[in-house]
């Protein structure tokens, strides 16, 4: 009793608010083009889409309250701080190199936004302030920006006379009104003070479960990736050396309508991986173990081997191009039009040996190709098709074909 007394009168002296500093944009910035500011290894698959970036540069422009504090942890133990990435290209950093650094525990989104702003990042070329709507938006990838658009990157750029080239040798825009409002904007932008609230030395245990308070709740996509990092830890990119071979297939065989990369690419992958990780481990299959992303398994995968998830991503990619050469050279076989039935053949030639495949099991197939429907579908449901369709498929040994289910 005495201990927990001490521990609370301990909890109640610290007053964590009254660590906090205010930070320009500008300075913000300039530290993170130092290399101080560093990422936690957890946050390296975290990214905003393009129209979030949108929303943040407007909030800033004309929110009428201030945009939410950053949250860093200092580092001047890096024997209690979990792995860490540099912020620009998101390489592991050496722990020798890690004292004094700042690591972003809640923020990051935002000052990559501004950072590529400042630098006039190739992924916002198409971000553009439009004088005529008077906010910030994006235009076509292809297009030029209009004689009254002025692009984020060149209005917040880092250099000054980058920007004044570009308003100077725009006619609408080098007009004494617009560059003032345009001038006044820059300036804004430069000397907006973010409210940073400091920590110091959190574990790894401390500062997932801050980044868990105050980004993970519903967010299953970012928990699949924030789990995901485990891989990296084990110099396996779940990217490179999967997600984007697993794109490729399909974008190669014509299928990437049904894989739309933005919002599927972490979780369709991950959702396939599912039958590999229970072959591999030879673990018992549970009853939410079906190829869906409400059954992808992030953090048992990424406590797996190195050895056992290499098997696994291999695996997987080899039954993806089985699946694939199967339904788009099989006579009688309509072109697929949902995700759903791929990851399904994933899965049951993860099972089953496709070059073992009899007449029997090849016209089920083709039948339940043709004739499913995963149209308004529980997870209940889905899983009930996947067990029918491993179930019926090694039924086949017999002559007469199962009714599909």
């Amino acid at each position: 009793m005495d201990q927990i007394l001490k521990e609370l009168m301990e909890h109640a002296n610290f007053d964590p608010s009254k660590e906090r500093k205010d930070l320009t944009i500008q300075n913000l910035c300039i530290e993170i083009a130092k290399g101080n500011i560093v990422l936690p290894i957890f946050q390296t698959y975290i990214r905003w889409t393009k129209e979030k970036a949108v929303s943040l540069f407007n909030y800033q422009l004309s929110g009428k309250a201030a945009v939410a504090p950053i949250s860093i942890n200092l580092i001047d133990d890096p024997s209690q701080v979990i792995e860490q990435i540099s912020f620009l290209d998101r390489r592991l950093l050496d722990t020798e190199n890690l004292v004094g650094k700042l690591s972003v525990a809640d923020g990051q989104q935002r000052l990559s936004a501004n950072y590529k702003a400042y630098t006039n990042d190739p992924d916002f070329q198409n971000i553009v302030l439009d004088l005529h709507k008077g906010k910030f938006r994006t235009i076509d990838i292809a297009s030029s920006p209009e004689n009254y658009q002025i692009p984020v990157g060149i209005l917040y750029n880092k250099d000054h006379s980058v920007y004044l080239d570009y308003v100077n040798n725009t006619n609408y825009l080098k007009k004494d009104n617009i560059k003032d409002v345009l001038s006044t904007i820059r300036k804004k932008h430069q000397t907006y003070y973010y409210v940073v609230n400091f920590a110091k030395n959190m574990s790894k245990k401390e500062q997932m479960n801050w980044f868990n308070v105050l980004n993970l709740a519903g967010s299953q996509v970012t928990a699949s990736m924030v789990y995901l990092t485990d891989l990296l830890v084990k110099g396996i990119d779940f990217y490179k050396d999967y997600a984007n071979p697993f794109a490729d297939k399909l974008y190669a065989y014509g299928f990437e309508d049904l894989f739309p990369r933005k919002s599927a690419e972490i979780s369709i992958p991950l959702a396939a991986l599912n039958p590999a990780f229970y072959i591999v481990t030879s673990k018992k299959r549970t009853s939410n173990s079906s190829p869906i992303p409400s059954d992808v398994k992030p953090k048992l995968i990424g406590k797996a081997s190195v050895e056992d998830i290499k098997k696994m991503i291999h695996i997987t990619l080899e039954s993806l191009r089985n699946t694939l050469e199967f339904v788009t050279t099989t006579n009688g076989v309509k072109t697929p039009d949902r995700i759903d039935i791929i990851t399904y053949l994933i899965g049951l030639f993860i099972n089953n040996d496709i070059s073992q495949m009899n007449n029997n099991q090849k016209d089920f197939l083709t039948k339940w190709i043709n004739n499913i429907n995963f149209v308004n579908n529980s997870n209940k449901e889905r899983r009930e098709k996947y067990n029918s369709l491993l179930q019926n498929y090694e039924s086949l040994s017999n002559e007469q074909l199962p009714a599909l289910s």
